[in-house]
């Protein structure tokens, strides 16, 4: 009887386990507040049915999770050497998914395959389901009121962007093993939401997700050559490699082709004034630019304002995403070839108006909704206006670029231990005085990359040990050929150059959630080399 009862105990708690982690699965694409709640739950399940009791926690497996655990220790030595006790009580509350997570999982039981598979499949299906939602969103953007993709998601778009290049990951495994796999799924299913996602990841215009996306399927490709026996399929899969990376460099070679296509100007021959007779202003230091035509000459702002306030609602000085409007509508005329003055806001048909409302500072952008294309244009004039000026306000990758320089600063002085970690905001804010940058003091911050980030907190000892504590489980329990689990990894290690992902809600949750579960759970087939 007491066998019974001990059995029907450890089948309960594998139960609601795996419903835990469904619902864990299933709530990212969509809520940091359901998210957190439903890790909170893993936890507690764990602890009220002593879940380390089920038969399949071994203690030898499990106590590897107090590698990623010492993550969080790491944070609280740096927190003894705090200056800001507000700041540091923020920064821990923010890192406490490496306690939580590794100790849900690691204390819980273990699942068997069929179970493993249905969470990816939850997983899978959230975010099959939350792009068609973005998606129609967007197509209904009259209704709902969206001028792009990066708006749509509930969650940071770059985060979103992380949870679609898994589910593309899985997919493809998935796929690749249909045949062994407990679920019969026909091939055409997997391949058609493949496709859709990876349609929908170019759509959603992260481009740093986009470059982790890139980074994914160019180590999977030599994981396949290092796989495959065949010469031919090697010959093959190199020239794979090739068109990954000469296809988005030609691509993003015409976008600059398109930005820098000048069309000359001498100084010496504009004209003075407009066909009213007012002066036109013309500044030829900025030597900004709109499809190649110069954006400061030609400019008359007295007829623009006159023009433009009597055909729009929405005036010529109103604020505008935090720019005046007037600054839009000169970058869109300058955009179409036309003077900006009177006659060139005559020209202006009624969807150019909506357009200019909308923020679209250049024609070409226009039914470019489901285009990268303005995502790179945009970048391009941002770096270009940055190398002109040196103000990176307002201009993403410019600012982060002041922010990697005030991050060097700071690290060249504290290069073994760093400063601690509350002790950023001070420090920050030293640098940049000392660099004398342009930056507005509000839009200070600390780097957009994780490995600066780590050194700057914790200088060089405490990067190598996070580094060390993350990789060394991953070699101990065996998944060295584990396809899945190493191109995640690979996907943090790209995207961590381009964002400070582990210090975000979404983006730690997010990682130490699959990370500790295929860590953990990874089936006895996920870890075998993938043959070709």
């Amino acid at each position: 009887m007491m066998r019974i009862k001990t059995d029907q105990l450890n089948k309960y708690r594998e139960n609601i386990f795996f419903l835990f982690l469904i619902i864990s699965a299933s709530v990212f694409p969509f809520s940091e507040a359901l998210v957190s709640i439903s890790i909170g739950l893993l936890l507690f399940q764990a602890l009220v049915l002593q879940s380390w009791n089920h038969p399949t926690v071994k203690w030898s497996s499990s106590k590897i999770v107090l590698f990623p655990v010492s993550i969080f220790i790491v944070y609280l030595i740096g927190a003894i050497f705090t200056t800001d006790f507000s700041l540091t009580l923020y920064e821990l509350k923010k890192t406490v998914f490496w306690i939580v997570v590794p100790l849900a999982v690691a204390l819980s039981p273990r699942l068997g395959q069929r179970k493993t598979y249905l969470v990816f499949f939850a997983f899978i299906l959230s975010v099959t389901v939350a792009s068609f939602i973005f998606t129609g969103k967007l197509v209904l953007n009259s209704y709902f009121q969206v001028a792009e993709f990066r708006s749509l998601s509930i969650i940071s778009h770059i985060r979103f962007s992380f949870q679609v290049i898994l589910s593309v990951i899985l997919l493809a495994w998935l796929f690749i093993n249909r045949n062994t796999i407990p679920f019969k799924i026909n091939a055409n299913v997997y391949l058609g939401i493949l496709a859709w996602l990876i349609l929908f990841l170019i759509l959603l215009k992260s481009l740093l997700g986009i470059v982790a996306f890139l980074g994914v399927l160019l180590v999977s490709i030599v994981l396949a050559i290092a796989a495959t026996k065949s010469t031919k399929r090697k010959v093959l899969l190199s020239f794979l490699i090739v068109l990954t990376i000469l296809f988005p460099s030609l691509y993003i070679g015409t976008v600059i082709k398109d930005y820098y296509n000048f069309e000359e100007i001498e100084p010496e021959t504009v004209e003075h004034y407009t066909l009213s007779g007012n002066l036109y202003h013309h500044d030829f230091e900025q030597g900004l630019r709109e499809n190649g035509h110069l954006v400061y000459v030609y400019v008359c702002d007295k007829e623009l304002r006159q023009e433009w306030n009597k055909r729009c609602e929405i005036k010529y000085d109103d604020d505008l995403n935090g720019y005046i409007l007037g600054s839009t509508l000169i970058r869109y005329l300058t955009s179409k070839g036309y003077r900006k003055d009177s006659v060139g806001v005559s020209k202006l048909t009624s969807d150019d108006v909506e357009l200019i409302v909308k923020g679209v500072t250049n024609y070409k952008f226009k039914n470019h909704n489901f285009s990268i294309y303005p995502r790179i244009y945009e970048t391009i004039w941002e770096l270009d206006y940055y190398r002109r000026t040196g103000d990176p306000n307002e201009k993403t990758l410019a600012q982060r670029i002041e922010f990697v320089k005030a991050s060097f600063i700071i690290i060249k002085e504290n290069p073994i231990f760093g400063i601690g970690t509350g002790n950023w905001v001070a420090k920050y804010n030293d640098a940049y005085d000392r660099m004398d940058t342009q930056l507005d003091k509000e839009k200070r911050g600390s780097s957009h990359n994780q490995y600066v980030n780590y050194l700057v907190k914790f200088g060089i000892v405490g990067f190598i040990w996070i580094v060390l504590a993350l990789l060394i489980p991953v070699f101990r329990l065996g998944h060295r050929n584990n396809f899945i689990f190493i191109l995640f990894l690979v996907m943090y290690a790209f995207s961590n150059f381009g964002d400070a992902n582990m210090e975000t809600h979404m983006g730690l949750s997010f990682f130490t959630f699959f990370y500790c579960f295929f860590l953990l759970n990874s089936t006895t087939q996920m870890k075998k080399t993938v043959s070709l």
